[in-house]
């Protein structure tokens, strides 16, 4: 992996589960060797948080095991990044297969490669969570046409970062970051002020859910901030779903040559 620094995050809560997960759970260990070998097929980078500790680092699966079920973790081009990883009870994964979000833990990392690259060998996860929330359609929003977060980043909220969401549904929203941010902690609520194109602002509360690291075409890192809505004013969900229908509407009219 080419970023080598642990990240540092509020994850004192990154194991804890939001309740609504649980019909998302898949113990079936064929279906779970399934979405593992999605993610390798799909090179999807994962952000792996240590058990415990308010670090994270970019890595990604690279095999899995043919006959036992194990998986080979990449390792970091950091050696303390691998040492914090060795030492750490667990993993907590976060990745996204096919815009949906994959979460699962790793236990028992067992150090493993030479020549300069370092691997770990990992019993496969006993669960793993597949949000597969279709009821809540995500949107991915257009660049000249996409809503705006202002998100405060000091307690007096006299300083605050301008960002454009990137995808947004009824339920939440994402928007990236430099790899090197760390305005955002897992599982910690959030008041921002979101920037509608149609309706203008509203007042909203947010609780990161997830961070992912994402690499661009241009080869530029960054980071991929998830976010469930918390607490929306009175007519914010009718705003969204309004905002939603109108992208949809002109991305099908353009399609059909209307």
């Amino acid at each position: 992996m080419s970023e080598g620094s642990l990240e540092t995050h509020d994850a004192s809560h990154a194991d804890h589960d939001d309740g609504a997960d649980d019909r998302y759970l898949v113990r079936n260990p064929r279906q779970i060797r399934q979405l593992l070998q999605a993610l390798i097929d799909q090179r999807s980078l994962l952000t792996a948080h240590l058990g415990g500790r308010d670090q994270s680092f970019p890595t990604a699966i690279l095999e899995l095991d043919e006959d036992d079920d194990y998986l080979l973790l990449d390792g970091s081009p950091s050696e303390s990044s691998n040492r914090a990883a060795e030492e750490a009870g667990h993993l907590l994964c976060f990745a996204q297969l096919d815009r949906v979000m994959v979460r699962f833990r790793l236990d028992h990392l067992e150090r493993t490669g030479g020549h300069g690259h370092v691997a770990f060998r990992v019993p496969f996860p006993t669960e793993l969570v597949h949000l597969q929330r279709r009821e809540l359609y995500r949107l991915e929003t257009p660049v000249t046409d996409s809503p705006h977060l202002l998100f405060p980043i000091n307690e007096d909220r006299s300083e605050a970062l301008h960002l454009r969401v990137v995808d947004i549904s009824g339920g939440g929203l994402a928007v990236t970051v430099p790899a090197n941010c760390n305005a955002f902690s897992l599982q910690k609520r959030y008041d921002a002020r979101l920037d509608m194109p149609d309706t203008g602002a509203m007042q909203v509360s947010l609780i990161v859910c997830n961070q992912l690291a994402q690499k661009l075409p241009n080869g530029v890192e960054m980071k991929r901030i998830g976010m469930r809505f918390d607490g929306l004013p009175r007519g914010g969900d009718s705003a969204i779903q309004r905002y939603i229908f109108r992208i949809d509407r002109q991305r099908s009219a353009r399609k059909n040559g209307e």
